[in-house]
């Protein structure tokens, strides 16, 4: 099993249910409907990049960075959507994690990239 091309497509699926649920079921204020928009737009390009990192040749390094986008779309889109769904607007304190993480992501990925053999 391609645990990782799992979590892509699970963070796939909740970005298009909570596009769903924004457009149908949250009544929203504009800034809240932008906040969503910011983490569904997150979560589903994350969702993309780790599914081709997760069809990528083996390799542990690439995979690693596969992970890490995995937690940071998590920390970023999650955040907000608990804060909108629950109403604890201290959930959003998850988005600057989740972002750094996803920056960290990258950092791994360019040092990746300049190393390879």
């Amino acid at each position: 099993m391609n645990r990782l091309l799992v979590c892509a497509a699970v963070l796939g699926l909740i970005s298009v249910i909570m596009g769903a649920m924004g457009d149908h079921a949250f009544a929203l204020s504009p800034e809240k409907a932008k906040s969503l928009e910011t983490a569904i737009r997150y979560n589903m390009v994350y969702a993309v990049l780790i599914v081709a990192i997760s069809l990528a040749p083996k390799e542990r390094r690439l995979a690693c960075c596969g992970w890490i986008f995995v937690v940071g779309s998590s920390f970023f889109s999650f955040g907000i959507y608990a804060s909108l769904i629950t109403g604890i607007t201290q959930l959003t304190y998850l988005t600057p994690v989740g972002g750094v993480t996803m920056m960290a992501g990258w950092v791994v990925l360019a040092y990746r990239g300049f190393f390879n053999k």
